[in-house]
This record gives C-alpha cells, sequence and structure tokens, in this order.
C-alpha cells in the first residue's frame, strides 16, 4: 500500500530581513517626499545666503522677538536637556519664576531637538536649521494631504509646485521670528486629512494624533487650527455628494467630539500648566474692544494675494496671504471649471470666505487670538486662508481639462486689469519701481510688487496654458521651475524688507557677546564659591540675557510673566513695560534689597545705563574673566530671605513713589533694632526755582497735569527744577505718570548755567519704555546747585505727570543701617532649580521675608514640619517664625502638575482602547472576543 502524497505545500520560510534593509526600501519608496522636504528648504537656504546670513556673510536669522526672547530661551532650554537647569522653574526671570509656561509657549516643539543636539556654539546655525526644517516639513504634510484626498493620482511635478508654496507661504517666511508657530502649518494639513479619515471610514486615530500634537507644540495656534478644524468638519460634511446631510453625520460628529477630547486629555501635561502659566499675568495683558468694525479695506487685501507684498509686522500689517500667483490665477479658473461641481464651488468658496471675515470683522478676529488684541504680528491664522487657497487651485490644476482658453485669457487679462488698477490706489507695499542713491551716485533698482506681479501673472498664464496644450512631464516640471523661481524671488524680497521694517541682528552681535557672558559668569561663580546671589549687568543686548546666559537676575521678557512680580519691581523704580522689567532704574537700595551681589561691567563696547556706587568693589577685572567684561561686588548685598518686623504683613506699595517703597522695606527690615526711629535713605528735596519757557499746563484725570507748548509756533518748550543739594549724595527723579511720552532731561550745574549759553548735559530720555524708570542724575556736593531740565520734544507735543519726585541717597545712614540687616540672613545652605534651604536666626517679632515671587507649588518647611507662606503686598513669599535660629526649606513642584499628568496618560490610554477598536478593521478587539468564548 503507497502513502498518499501530502498535499500540503512545504514553503521555505521567507529570508529575515535587516533593519538598514528595511530602512533602505521605506526610504526607496518614500523618495517623492524627500524631493518634496529638499526643494522649499533649498530655496530658503539660498534666500538667506543671498541675503548673506552667516557662513555667507555678517548677518544671523536673529530678528524681532526670535533675537530678543526666544534665542535666549532656546538656550535654557538647551541648558535644561542636558541636566544644567530645569524645564520646571528658573531663577533666572524677574527675580524666579515658572518655567513650564515658557516651555509650553516656546519650547515644546519636537523641532527643538535639532537645538538641543547641536553644539552651542552653533545655536545661530541650529535656529537656521530648525526653520528650514519645518519648512520642509511642512511641504511633506502639505503634499501628504494633496496626495490623499485627490481625485486622481497626483503628479510629482504638481506635487513639488504646490507644496512648495504652501512651504513659502509669505506667512512662514515671515513667521519665521517666530517659528514655534510653524508647527501649525506642519499639522494642518495632517488634522484635515484626519478629520476626513473619522468622517468616510470612522476612524479616529488619524484626526487625534496631530491634533494633539498640535496643542502640544504650541497650544495657542492648536487653539485657532481648532476652530478652522470644526469649520473644516462642517464644510466636509456639507460638501460631500448626495444629501445634505450625509446618513452618518451624527455618528461623524459623535467622533469629532470624542477625538478631540482625547487629543485634548493627551495635551494636557501641556495645557493644564501653561493655563496656570498665563493666570499669572498674560489673561489681564490688555482689554480687548470688541466693538463691531471692519479691519482693512478689502482691496488692500486682495494686493496682500500678489507676490512681494510685505507691509510690516506692526499691528498696522495686513494679513499675509501671499503663497503664488499660480494660486491667485488658479483661484478664479476653480470657479469656471466645467469638471467641478456645483456643489464643491460653494462649499469651497463658502469656507474661504468665512476665512476672510474671520480677519475682516474685529471681534470674530480678536476671538480667534484668544480674546487678546495681538501686540505685533496680527492675523496669526491667516496661514489657514493660504491653505484653502492652495486646495482649491490644486483642486484647478487637476482638471484643467475643464477650462477653456478664452477662460484662461480671460482671467489673465482680468487680473492684469486688476493689479494696474491696485498700483492706482498708491499702496506703499504695492509700488512699481523704487531705487536707492549708492556711493557715486550709482542707482540700485528694486522692481516693486506691482511691476513683478504682471511678470508672474504672464508666466503663470503661459505655463498653464502649455501645461492644458501639452501635458508633458517637462511642461510640468518647467511650471514647478517657475514657480521655484518666483518662490525664492519673493522669500529674498521679504527678508530684505523685513530687515528694513525691524533689523535682522548680525551674527557677531550674538554669538561672541554670549560666550563672553557666559565665561564671566562661570568666573563669577567660581570666585563666588557656591553661594546663592543674583547679579545683573549695567549694559543688556537684551533683557533675557539673564536666562539665556545662566545667571539669577531680574531683566526677563515673555508672554508667560508673573504679573505681580512685574508690578512689584515697576514699583521699586525698575523699566517696566507690560510684560518684561529691565535692571534700569536701580539704587544701592534695591541691590541690597534684591539680593545683587555682583555687577557686571562692559565698558569698551556697551554703553552703560547704570552707574556703579562708587563704594562697590572690582573684584574680576578683564584679565581675571578673560573676556571685556570686569565684575563688582555689592558688600552690602542681602541675601534672598532675611529678617525682618511681622508689622510687614500689612506693606503694600505705593505705586506712584518707588522711593517711599524702598525706604520702608529696610526700615522693616530693621523693626526696633536700637529703638530707632523711622528713617529716610532715600530724602526728599523740593526744587526752590521752578522755570518754564513756552509752556503751559491744565489739570486732568487721575490727578495728572498736562504740560504742553503755549505756542507751537517756538520750537522750545521746557521746564527748570532748580536745587541745592541738602547733602553729599546721588540725586534720583522720578516722575509717577499714567500716560506715557518721551521727554528729554537736561542737567547743568547752576552756578556756570547762563539763558544764552545752555550749558547743559544731557542726562537721559524719560518716560517711555526703559526710560520710565528711576534716573540715577549722579553725584554731587552738600551746597551744590544743580539745574535738572525737563523739554518736551516737538514732535510729542505734550506730556503728563502727577508729581515730581526728587531724592538724594543718604549713602553714610544706609551703610550703617544695612549692616545690621545683615546680621539676621537666610544662610543658603543648599539649592538648586526647584528647591532652596538655610539657616536663619530672629527675634521677637519678626519672620523671614524673601525676595522670591509667590506662585502656587511652593512648600514651605520649618525644621521639617510643613507650614502655610505669608504673601506679602500679593508678590512676596515670608514664613512666620518663632523667635530663635531655624532652617527653612522651600521647594517648587505645582500642584496641577501631578493632575495634568494623570489626564494625559487617561488620554493615552483612551487612544489606546481606540486604536484596539480601531486597528485592521477591530482585528485585535476580534482576536480578543475569540478568545473570551
Amino acid at each position: 500500500m503507497t502513502k498518499a502524497k501530502s498535499n500540503t505545500k512545504q514553503t521555505a520560510a521567507a529570508p529575515k530581513v535587516s533593519l538598514m534593509e528595511r530602512l533602505r526600501k521605506w526610504a526607496y519608496d518614500k523618495r517623492a517626499y524627500f524631493l518634496i522636504f529638499a526643494v522649499p528648504f533649498i530655496i530658503m537656504y539660498i534666500a538667506y545666503a543671498i541675503f548673506k546670513v552667516h557662513p555667507f556673510g555678517e548677518e544671523s536669522v536673529l530678528v524681532l522677538d526670535l533675537n530678543g526672547q526666544y534665542v535666549y530661551f532656546y538656550e535654557a532650554f538647551r541648558d535644561a536637556f542636558w541636566g544644567e537647569g530645569s524645564f520646571i522653574y528658573d531663577w533666572g526671570r524677574n527675580l524666579s519664576g515658572e518655567m513650564f509656561g515658557i516651555f509650553a509657549y516656546y519650547l515644546a516643539s519636537p523641532f527643538m531637538l535639532i537645538v538641543c543636539l547641536l553644539p552651542r556654539s552653533c545655536m545661530c546655525g541650529a535656529i537656521e536649521l530648525m526653520q528650514l526644517a519645518k519648512i520642509g516639513t511642512a511641504a511633506v504634510t502639505f503634499a501628504f494631504f494633496l496626495n490623499k484626498t485627490s481625485e486622481k493620482k497626483p503628479k510629482l511635478s504638481a506635487l513639488v509646485t504646490f507644496s512648495t508654496c504652501y512651504a513659502l507661504m509669505s506667512y512662514m517666511v515671515v513667521e519665521l521670528m517666530d517659528p514655534m508657530w510653524l508647527d501649525g502649518l506642519i499639522y494642518l494639513p495632517l488634522i484635515f486629512w484626519g478629520v476626513k479619515r473619522f468622517v468616510d471610514d470612522k476612524v479616529m486615530l488619524p484626526y487625534i494624533i496631530p491634533l494633539a500634537l498640535m496643542f502640544i507644540a504650541h497650544f495657542y495656534i492648536g487653539y485657532m487650527v481648532g476652530i478652522f478644524t470644526l469649520f473644516y468638519f462642517i464644510y466636509y460634511c456639507l460638501s460631500r455628494e448626495g444629501r445634505i446631510l450625509p446618513k452618518n453625520f451624527f455618528g461623524a460628529c459623535w467622533r469629532f467630539f470624542i477625538g478631540t477630547v482625547t487629543a485634548l486629555l493627551i495635551s494636557c501635561w501641556v495645557l493644564i500648566p501653561v493655563y496656570n502659566s498665563l493666570k499669572l499675568g498674560k489673561m489681564e495683558f490688555s482689554q480687548a474692544d470688541f466693538t463691531i468694525r471692519t479691519q482693512f479695506d478689502l482691496l488692500q487685501f486682495t494686493s496682500k494675494l500678489f507676490p512681494m507684498s510685505y507691509d510690516t509686522v506692526r499691528p498696522e500689517g495686513l494679513p499675509m496671504v501671499y503663497c503664488g500667483t499660480i494660486a491667485v490665477v488658479l483661484l478664479p479658473l476653480f470657479f469656471l471649471n466645467s469638471k467641478i461641481s456645483m456643489k464643491e464651488k460653494v462649499s469651497k468658496g463658502l469656507l474661504l470666505l468665512a476665512t476672510v471675515i474671520c480677519m475682516y470683522i474685529a471681534p470674530v478676529d480678536i476671538a480667534l487670538h484668544g480674546f487678546q488684541v495681538p501686540n505685533w504680528l496680527p492675523y496669526r491664522y491667516s496661514f489657514v486662508f493660504s491653505f484653502f487657497m492652495l486646495v482649491i487651485a490644486y483642486r484647478a490644476y487637476e482638471n484643467l481639462d475643464g477650462i477653456t482658453t478664452k477662460e484662461l485669457g480671460s482671467v489673465f487679462f482680468g487680473l492684469c486689469a486688476l493689479l494696474i488698477y491696485l498700483d492706482t490706489l498708491g499702496y506703499d507695499h504695492f509700488g512699481k519701481i523704487s531705487y536707492e542713491v549708492l556711493e557715486g551716485n550709482k542707482k540700485d533698482y528694486t522692481i516693486g510688487a506691482v511691476w513683478f506681479s504682471l511678470i508672474a501673472v504672464g508666466a503663470m498664464y503661459l505655463m498653464l496654458y502649455l501645461v492644458k496644450k501639452y501635458n508633458t512631464k517637462l511642461v510640468c516640471w518647467m511650471l514647478a521651475g517657475v514657480v521655484g523661481v518666483e518662490m525664492l524671488a519673493v522669500a529674498h524680497d521679504t527678508v530684505i524688507k523685513i530687515d528694513e521694517d525691524v533689523a535682522y541682528s548680525t551674527y557677531e552681535s550674538y554669538a561672541p557677546y554670549m560666550q563672553d557672558v557666559r565665561d564671566t559668569v562661570e568666573a563669577v561663580n567660581k570666585f563666588d564659591g557656591g553661594e546663592f546671589f543674583r547679579m545683573e549687568s549695567t549694559y543688556h543686548r537684551t533683557v533675557c540675557d539673564p536666562i539665556g546666559t545662566g545667571y539669577y537676575g531680574i531683566s526677563h521678557s515673555s508672554s508667560t510673566m508673573n504679573a505681580p512680580a512685574l508690578m512689584a519691581l515697576k514699583y521699586m523704580g525698575y523699566a517696566y513695560g507690560g510684560n518684561y522689567t529691565k535692571y534700569q532704574g536701580t539704587t544701592p537700595i534695591t541691590d541690597s534689597i534684591f539680593a545683587i551681589k555682583y555687577l557686571m561691567n562692559w565698558e569698551t563696547q556697551y554703553a552703560a545705563h547704570t552707574k556703579i556706587p562708587a563704594y562697590y568693589n572690582q573684584v574680576l577685572t578683564t584679565k581675571d574673566t578673560g573676556t571685556n567684561i570686569s565684575v563688582y561686588e555689592n558688600p552690602y548685598a542681602l541675601s534672598v530671605g532675611f529678617a525682618a518686623d511681622k508689622m510687614m504683613q500689612s506693606f503694600m506699595f505705593d505705586e506712584r513713589n518707588p522711593f517711599w517703597n524702598q525706604n520702608m522695606i529696610v526700615n522693616y527690615a530693621l523693626g526696633d533694632k536700637g529703638d530707632r526711629p523711622f528713617t529716610e535713605y532715600m530724602e526728599r528735596v523740593y526744587p526752590e526755582i521752578i522755570d518754564t519757557v513756552n509752556l503751559s499746563t491744565v489739570p486732568v484725570s487721575e490727578n495728572h497735569t498736562k504740560y504742553y507748548f503755549t505756542d507751537s509756533s517756538i520750537g522750545e518748550c521746557h521746564e527748570d527744577f532748580v536745587f541745592t543739594m541738602p547733602k553729599s549724595g546721588n540725586l534720583y527723579m522720578y516722575f509717577p505718570t499714567m500716560y506715557e511720552r518721551k521727554v528729554n532731561i537736561w542737567l547743568a550745574r547752576d552756578d556756570v548755567f547762563s539763558a544764552e549759553d545752555d550749558n547743559f548735559e544731557f542726562a537721559g530720555y524719560f518716560f517711555t519704555g526703559d526710560h520710565y524708570s528711576i534716573l540715577n542724575l549722579g553725584q554731587f556736593n552738600e551746597g551744590e546747585s544743580v539745574r535738572v531740565r525737563l523739554s518736551i520734544p516737538t514732535e510729542v507735543g505734550e506730556a503728563y505727570w502727577s508729581d515730581e519726585l526728587f531724592y538724594v541717597f543718604n549713602e553714610e545712614q544706609f551703610k550703617n543701617d544695612i549692616t545690621l540687616v545683615q546680621e539676621n540672613l537666610w544662610e543658603i545652605t543648599e539649592f538648586d532649580d526647584t528647591y532652596i534651604e538655610g539657616n536663619i536666626t530672629v527675634g521677637e517679632n519678626q519672620l523671614l521675608f524673601t525676595t522670591i515671587p509667590y506662585e502656587e507649588g511652593w512648600t514651605v518647611e520649618v525644621d521639617g514640619k510643613k507650614v502655610e507662606p505669608i504673601i506679602i503686598a500679593d508678590t512676596f513669599i515670608a514664613v512666620d517664625l518663632a523667635p530663635g535660629e531655624h532652617t527653612v526649606s522651600m521647594s517648587y513642584m505645582p500642584n496641577y502638575f501631578i493632575i495634568s499628568i494623570i489626564l494625559s496618560i487617561c488620554g493615552v490610554l483612551l487612544a489606546a482602547v481606540i486604536f484596539v477598536f480601531e486597528y485592521k478593521n477591530g482585528k485585535i478587539i476580534k482576536k480578543i472576543m475569540k478568545k473570551v468564548k
């Protein structure tokens, strides 16, 4: 009996494929996306190179807030990434403050890894690389969206063309100065594709993941994207063929809700901390006007659709909506296209119109900006308009056979007529040909927006005509080349105009400066021996120097600010500007109170805005630091905490007299030592003579007086204050006001003053910006006569103030008394980024007063036992202590941080459950159910 042959085929085991082989195969399969990434990346790199960005010249990519704030946050973030700082708290901002708000607002993008992984010396290059990487990635996600949503398989040339337009739209090029916003352009196409997936295929993860990443990368832009996602969801449901409401509409609404909630839960570890950070001040930053009104002329808006139409990033700027001339040409052709249904035309047209209305109607625009009026850079969501416009343009392009040659020609002539008409309106940002006279009377000609737009429209007409007629691969790639040249020209033009508008910083002004300051900080830390102290400088590149170079200071600027801390510094006389403070307006008293032990001075390059007190000791020379910076020590600096009378609990700042505030804090610190009376370390002096020239006054609101020109035809308008110094010392001035108008301050020794010669020296500006702070007029001898002149500039015409405060510093008395305060300091024994501990001895009726701003999350322990902190003047942390010696520790960990982590974990688990149900149409859950049975 023979054995039957088995029908079972013996198959050989498939050869194991290595990881590298898989990666090679993946890269080959996705090679089109590498090209799509590279094209706008290279174009923008060339535009920067032509602009002479380092290493091609002396320029850098640092401009506006990227130069003044973000690059310093990147430095701090890099420190924290490598374990040399904290993501939670930083002692280098406005006395100190939470760091997570800064992380969530500026640093949460995954592209920040580029900054962290490259050497610190390459910071400017790392930022440029991050910008270019975001440009390339935005092109990839837009091409992905077109590829997944197109009715026909897109040609690679078309994907390159339209993705390049998307990645180099005017919004992208301009907002390279705000890199954290650019993640919105990356995730927007993925989120909208996710909407299509959960409506059509009933799967939510493609929607949840990019939306969660968007909220994490930047909650502010994520908020705007979320609103437009709702618009897109409604549009997509209503635009589908068939019934007005598709059968699964309510199911789609449910999935939209669940998906959005899941994304929000996943991102709670960022959203909740940043919300609590914003509660400290940003939410009350401005009072918006919700009066119904329009914001621009529609013809002006139309001009911004064309190339080379940059106007400004200042508040009066128009929306940045240019995204390639090809989009402008194809937009009307979409509505003329016979291959596109009327329902699609109406729905897409309404979607585009809704986006315009959002920008056009002021209250809607304000709501989209989080119910806050943007300080600069308005219409921060205008990239959504460009997205919709390019999607519409692409639909017209892939259906060019639905357009007649006559229609194409009509659009060409219509756009030419529109451009000529726009030129007659005389818009400043939309000129013809301009020129600049160079040396030797040579003229450097620059083609303006009108002529360039006419050329671009003509080129697009010609190329679209050729594509329609021949539709060969060569012609399609020629179109891509023409678009690439246009985007390069416009990108370069935009960079040039940004430089003229707000000025790019040079490479040399950043990299060498930062290295010198860091070297000096390291030298000071080595010299001091590791104690906790604050330090500042008589110069600043920007107010964010401390956080970026690793020293503990009071200068800082960010949108996530602790408002009470900023106001306290303002009330003590420091420069304040809404969301920043600066070490300008200081006195020896404030230096001591705020534990400013060291002062850096860079005499050779930076003009000092702060005079170093004569009794400060130079402890490090330029030779010691190895830089051009020398360092001075304040012998009377206090600790970050010191003993003070318990009566200090009733202290509140006088909002108009910083000298009174300084006197009060020192007197509270001294308490009843030596049964001493109240002492004025800043003594008020009153002018003996007040002279005016061409100056009139009138009382106004809030106890202010308006000072203005009596005769505006006369150029001079001033008021003189003449003093005889009651004692030797520094003379300070401060005029409180609610209405800041720039004035000039002049100084003369009255014994040499003559009305004819006006022997005045310029002492500084006052009232505006950094200059609205205590002004040190200099040191004078007892009995010396001093004349201070306040002049109102002709272009300003008026000034307002409520009082005229002149004070002389009682140096000897202050030195004697501050040494008594130094006897009862909080001697710090241990500290890190979120913890500080030290010993202090207090007497009867004394408490520990610290200059650490209060925030929710501080835990205070005295001798190992938790106690409730006291908040002084709504700002500073204090601790009630029994008489004797104590160990006081403070640790910072926000209470909301734990709940935010828990909610994010819940969101991830919910997403995992959704994955189980959705993966391969429920394959996993079916297997589980089968095993259960």
